[in-house]
Parts: structure tokens; C-alpha cells; sequence
């Protein structure tokens, strides 16, 4: 559910099968976290249920829990995500086919040193 969240409300339009091949393509902004979580990042997806890559560099944001902020519902948790200790992401995204807005806690790869 949480990898068919497409392209926030200041995004660009979503474009299936867009660059790379990717089937989603999300703007994920309002992003909090360790130090070096960039405040907005574009990100794509190949298919529901898969990780989201960031467009501009190797990173991969991984969504655990979803709430719903337009609906007021939770919408996924992954069981025992909440309670383990890594560092956590949180960002906000607009889901295209409804206009919700989702508040998207996961985590976020450390940027890869070339």
C-alpha cells in the first residue's frame, strides 16, 4: 500500500513507466530524522510492496508504518518497527489516486561514499 503513494500535491505529475522504468515515481517532503535526512527527496518504485530509490543518489527509503493524515487512519505498521532501535525517517507524500496525504516513518539507507 505504502509504495502506491505517487507524487505529492507540489510534485511533478506522475508518470508510470517514468525514468529508468520505474512504475511510481513520489516526492516525499517535510522529512525529519538523523542528521544528514534531506528535508525532501523524489523517489521511484518498481512495483507495490518495493523499496523507493531516491532519484538523485543510492539511497533507499524504506516506508514501515503509514498514517493516513487525510482520513485520520492508520494505514500499514510492520509489526515491531516501532520498538526497534534504528534510526527512523519520517516524511510526508501525497498519494495521487486520492489526494491523501500520508505521514511515512521508515528507514532511510545512509548515503553511499564513492
Amino acid at each position: 500500500m505504502l509504495a502506491a503513494l505517487a507524487v505529492g500535491a507540489t510534485a511533478r505529475a506522475a508518470e508510470l513507466g517514468g525514468p529508468d522504468g520505474a512504475n511510481f515515481q513520489a516526492l516525499f517532503y517535510d522529512c525529519t530524522g538523523p542528521a544528514g535526512t534531506p528535508s525532501s527527496f523524489y523517489a521511484e518504485s518498481q512495483h507495490l510492496g518495493a523499496a523507493w530509490h531516491l532519484t538523485d543518489s543510492r539511497q533507499i527509503y524504506e516506508p514501515m508504518i503509514g498514517f493516513d493524515e487525510t482520513a485520520n487512519t492508520l494505514a500499514v505498521v510492520t509489526p515491531g518497527f516501532n520498538v526497534n532501535a534504528v534510526p527512523a525517517v519520517t516524511c510526508r507524500s501525497v498519494r495521487v489516486s486520492t489526494g491523501h496525504v500520508f505521514l511515512l516513518t521508515g528507514v532511510l539507507t545512509p548515503a553511499a561514499s564513492r
